[in-house]
């Protein structure tokens, strides 16, 4: 299949690395009908490392005029992790985090590197290294991607810092097609609940407000992780109770349930990753929102 074939394709999936020289030429020399798809094949095939200064100058520009007027918006995948952390301090989140690459970024571009994250690559190792911050948005900083997600164990360990720091820490899990859910909440350093619908004997922690309330609304008494799991009680439960719903009633829900409408916004969206993944761009495949 020849170079140009490819690139008349709506999607240029199939392209092979050994091609990119051939791909770069075309989108320096023409034929200008396929420069525009050459672009569009150079990120996504290999990022930002694959484009020229004067393109990659190109889509910085168009993402700082996107800037300008980005608003926050939901941000779902089929399974979502996030860590919401009171307050706007997008620096020091990310030096907990040990994240100290970052990029101008907005919330379209956001979705496309969430949906990328959540189902995973050639190397699921990336899948780790890369996440969308949030401006401050109602009070609250926002930090999406795998690697928010609650049973890993660092995670543990970002929350109790972050609260220690800034008060309230939470680290969140919902899967979107059924998966179950989990929330992490910490306060002033210390994990205050741990639940996790897939593993409940890893619960700590006494029942929170929202909770306690929709059990209320249920008729149902004790602990939920404590719900007979013969019935139908623990099902009706975590129907209601899910990580969004939760989220919404300590910080906001950033993916479906509660996000806020006319929020008080502060700061810009960025993209984070670690200096040591300098050879990984953390872009690839995403740039073909704006192209």
């Amino acid at each position: 299949m020849s170079v140009i074939n490819v690139l008349s394709e709506d999607k240029p999936d199939g392209l092979e690395m050994s091609m990119l020289p051939a791909i770069r030429e075309i989108r320096q020399n023409g034929p200008g009908r396929l420069r525009r798809a050459a672009l569009k094949a150079l990120v996504h095939l290999a990022g930002e490392r694959s484009l020229d200064p004067g393109d990659l100058a190109v889509l910085r520009r168009l993402i700082a005029i996107k800037q300008l007027r980005d608003r926050p918006q939901p941000l779902g995948a089929c399974w979502d992790y996030w860590l919401a952390v009171r307050g706007g301090d997008q620096r020091g989140i990310l030096r907990v985090l040990g994240l100290d690459r970052t990029t101008p970024a907005t919330y379209p571009l956001g979705q496309v590197l969430i949906d990328h994250l959540a189902h995973g690559g050639p190397d699921d190792e990336l899948t780790y290294r890369h996440v969308f911050v949030s401006p401050e948005v109602n009070g609250w900083t926002v930090v999406s991607g795998p690697s928010c997600d609650p049973e890993r164990p660092e995670v543990g360990r970002w929350v109790r810092e972050l609260s220690a720091v800034y008060g309230d820490a939470q680290a969140y899990y919902h899967g979107g097609q059924g998966d179950g859910d989990a929330w992490l909440v910490g306060v002033s350093g210390d994990i205050v609940r741990r639940v996790h619908t897939e593993d409940l004997g890893s619960s700590e922690g006494e029942p929170l407000p929202v909770e306690r309330r929709i059990l209320a609304e249920l008729g149902l008494t004790g602990p939920p992780e404590r719900l007979d799991d013969e019935g139908s009680d623990q099902h009706d439960f975590f129907f209601e109770c899910t990580a969004p719903r939760v989220a919404q009633s300590l910080s906001f829900d950033p993916v479906w349930t509660g996000f806020p409408t006319d929020p008080e916004v502060r700061g810009r969206a960025v993209l984070a990753w670690p200096s040591t993944d300098d050879d990984v761009s953390v872009l690839t495949g995403c740039y073909g929102v704006y192209l």
